[in-house]
């Protein structure tokens, strides 16, 4: 004879509990290329002497891997024909908007330029803008898209080939230098590549212009 053991509310004894099955999926969220590319650079960053970059990389990819629990999220459609009436009703004020943008973005990159490379004011801007475009773009387009369909495998591998050249590069020209800390010009990473752009006021202004305008492309997207 044999006894059937009844569980509460009728789950079955052998199901994984709701805490455990969020934790399974956020740490299934791990194998996702982008998390590994952000868990990746933490690590890197951190050895190589810049603990916050480290630090913050690890809150992203931390924060992607534990979203895959609540699944994708709705697709963004095109709105009807119907409404394109009115859109243009909000032309004028989008134009504005977009000035308005426009002028802050040239105002932050010519005031925080200005800051010394790594000092206090520079991170607190930096990693406030940066923020502000992870939190807007957490929830999916600020705008009605199209559903994207698969991405084509050729442009896939293309990028994916290209960042795992310049990867490879960043780490066996670092291997290569007296220290993680110490650049060396005989081996020189990609961040000691830029340090005659952002040794000064204007080219600091200008990477931090490309800066936004790239956050905001992908915001967008």
């Amino acid at each position: 004879m044999s006894f059937v053991t009844s569980t509460p509310h009728g789950e079955d004894e052998h199901a994984p509990s709701t805490e455990r099955r969020d934790v399974l999926v956020a740490v299934s969220g791990l194998r996702h290329p982008v998390v590994i590319v952000l868990l990746l650079i933490a690590f890197f960053s951190a050895i190589a002497g810049k603990p916050l970059d480290g630090l913050l990389m690890l809150l992203v990819a931390a924060g992607l891997a534990w979203k895959a629990r609540l699944g994708p999220g709705p697709a963004a459609e095109l709105p009807p024909e119907g409404a394109s009436s009115g859109s243009r009703s909000r032309g004028g004020v989008r134009l504005a908007v977009a000035l308005a943008l426009v002028t802050a973005g040239v105002l932050y990159a010519a005031a925080v330029g200005s800051f010394i490379r790594f000092s206090w004011p520079a991170t607190i801007a930096v990693v406030g803008a940066g923020a502000g475009v992870i939190v807007i773009g957490w929830h999916g387009p600020v705008r009605h898209r199209p559903v994207p369909g698969p991405l084509p495998r050729l442009g896939a591998g293309l990028w994916g080939g290209t960042l795992l050249a310049g990867g490879l590069w960043e780490l066996w020209s670092l291997s290569q230098q007296p220290s993680l800390d110490t650049t060396s010009w005989a081996h020189p990473t990609i961040s000691a590549l830029t340090d005659p752009l952002l040794a000064s006021h204007p080219g600091r202004s200008l990477a931090l212009g490309v800066w936004l305008l790239l956050g905001w492309y992908l915001v967008r997207r």
